[in-house]
Formats: C-alpha cells, structure tokens, sequence
C-alpha cells in the first residue's frame, strides 16, 4: 500500500496540516445569533468535502479554481451544520470577509510539528503542495510548521491547480525525488487522491471525521499514523 522505498512525504496545507479555524467560525456565526458548535463544524466539513467529490464524479472535474469553490465549501459546511437559509447568505459573507483579511484555514493539526519533525528525523523529506492564495507559507511559518518543510508549492505562484498532476511534478523535480518513491497526503479524494496518482505519487487521505471510510486508497485519522505506518528512508 505504501512505497518500499521512500524518499519523501508532501503533504497538502488546508484540511491537512492546517485545519478551519472553527472557533472563529462559530464566533462569526453567533454574532448573527446562530450557535454552532465547533464540533459540528468540524463533522460537517465533511459534507463539504463530498460535494466536490460528487461534482467531479458527475461532471468529469472538480470545476472551477480553488476560490472560485470556496464559497461553495463553506456553504455546503454551514448547512451541513444546520444553519437555516435564512441565516445562511449572511453568514457566509462574514466567512468569506474574514477569510480575506486571515485565511482560516490555519490552525495546526494536532502533532502536527511532532509528526513532521518525526519524518525528517527518519530520513525523508518534506514538502507542501496546496491550492492556496499566496499566503500558505507564511500561515505553516506562523503555526511553527514551516521550519520543518523543505519547499512549498502555492498554486498561486504556479499558475495550475491539483489535480493537475503538474504542480505535483514540479514539485518533485525541485526536490530531485522520483514519484514513485514519494507519497502525498491530502483531505479531498477528487483533488488531492486523484491529483497524486496522475502524477504517480502513492495517495494517503488523512479523515479524522470517517467521510472516506470507503477510499481506494490508505486513510489515516490522525497525522502521527504516519509514523506508524511510513519506512524509513532506504
């Protein structure tokens, strides 16, 4: 399932290293007298998630540009969570404010550093490649993330999106590694799984919340079992 000979680990940023920031979701929401939790929120990500899985299934692509669906990702979330339509306009136009000012995917997953630093202590490396909006890499600096990383690849500056599997290989020729001695972790299957395996890069989903209970694919739950399940450097 994994690759004998591994060299590196990339991994995507949002929903992968860095998760919403779910306490600021539902402070934005209760300023609008809606009360959500953050534990809903964080379980209703997942409707989110399969949205655009859906979408790629029924279309043939995931559509659009990582802004362009972050509307549609947030409103799928809000409603997962059962924010009613009367609220839910509102609410989202306060989302997409604060998301400007301070993108909100940036809190580190738990042991986030310790995992990282775990794998490099192994001998692998590690590298980011996210559809993000230039501002990715100063988020994983400000969570104490980007010491452990080796590159960062911001579609922003690439010009091209996962899945295409162009912005996997440009990441891989930076490093010097071979796809097939490297493994990518990601949170969306149409985006992420099926983005890595264009490029030849072994896929592992991180699904803390069960939505990919069903992947054809490795699935983890928690960042540290990838030190469980990773070899070491050959």
């Amino acid at each position: 399932m994994f690759p004998a000979q591994l060299d590196a680990v990339l991994f995507d940023a949002g929903g992968t290293l860095m998760h919403l920031d779910y306490a600021c979701m539902a402070k934005i929401a209760r300023a609008r007298g809606v009360e959500l939790a953050e534990a809903a929120l964080r379980r209703a990500e997942v409707a989110a998630r399969h949205a655009i899985d859906a979408h790629a299934r029924a279309t043939g692509g995931v559509g659009g540009t990582d802004a362009t669906r972050r509307e549609g990702y947030f409103g799928n979330l809000l409603r997962a969570a059962g924010v009613s339509p009367r609220w839910l306009g509102e609410i989202l136009e306060d989302l997409e404010a604060a998301n400007a000012v301070s993108n909100l995917w940036r809190v580190p997953l738990e042991r986030a550093a310790e995992t990282l630093e775990g794998l490099r202590a192994r001998g692998l490396r590690t590298a980011v490649v996210s559809n993000a909006d230039g501002r990715v890499e100063a988020l994983l600096n400000a969570a104490g993330l980007g010491v452990h990383l080796e590159l960062v690849v911001d579609s922003h500056y690439e010009g091209v999106e996962k899945p295409n599997p162009a912005i996997f290989r440009r990441a891989l020729a930076r490093m010097g590694v071979r796809a097939e001695r490297a493994v990518y972790v990601g949170d969306i299957y149409a985006i992420d799984v099926v983005g890595a395996r264009a490029a030849g890069l072994a896929p592992i989903l991180i699904d803390s919340a069960g939505g990919y209970l069903d992947a054809d694919c490795p699935r983890i739950e928690r960042l540290a079992e990838l030190l469980d399940h990773l070899p070491r450097r050959a």
